[in-house]
């Protein structure tokens, strides 16, 4: 019945968190106090049953049931940690084009905007852009982006 409880409380959060007013904030962690107390009692208890039916020392099976209880939430939270760390940031904004080269899409004009292709975190993503001595950029050309102002970025050919 633990066992179940503990995985459900995994897939379906049960995480605790706690404002305290003010500045501070009060999280129960990377495995939240309900997820916690599941995996300590589910581990603990069935260890301690373990124990029980190889060992006659009960003081021995106490301790290996704590021990083995503490040791799942440990190892339960560390492996929780680096799942999460694995995650990566998908959000990007325009500033982040800046100091960045890329190429003209579709064709820059003197007084105008055209399209140009950027990496951004791993994905190319096209940006308005302006030449900023308002000369005309051709397709294809390398350009550097100087700036970024109202999701407009403002680029001068890139000479390698």
């Amino acid at each position: 019945m633990l066992l179940l409880l503990l995985i459900l409380s995994l897939l379906g959060g049960l995480d605790l968190d706690f404002d305290l007013g003010g500045d501070t904030d009060v999280d129960a962690g990377g495995l939240g106090i309900v997820k916690s107390g599941l995996t300590f009692l589910a581990i603990g208890a069935y260890a301690t049953k373990l124990m029980l039916e190889a060992s006659a020392n009960p003081i021995l099976t106490v301790i290996v049931g704590l021990g083995a209880g503490a040791i799942a939430v440990v190892i339960l939270s560390y492996f929780l940690k680096l799942l999460l760390n694995l995650q990566s940031e998908v959000n990007w904004n325009f500033h982040q084009a800046e100091g960045k080269s890329g190429k003209v899409y579709l064709r820059i004009p003197g007084e105008g905007t055209g399209i140009i292709k950027v990496k951004i975190n791993g994905v190319t993503r096209e940006i308005k852009a302006k030449s900023q001595n308002e000369e005309e950029i051709p397709t294809g050309a390398e350009i550097l982006v100087l700036a970024v102002q109202d999701q407009i970025a403002e680029v001068i050919l890139y000479n390698n």
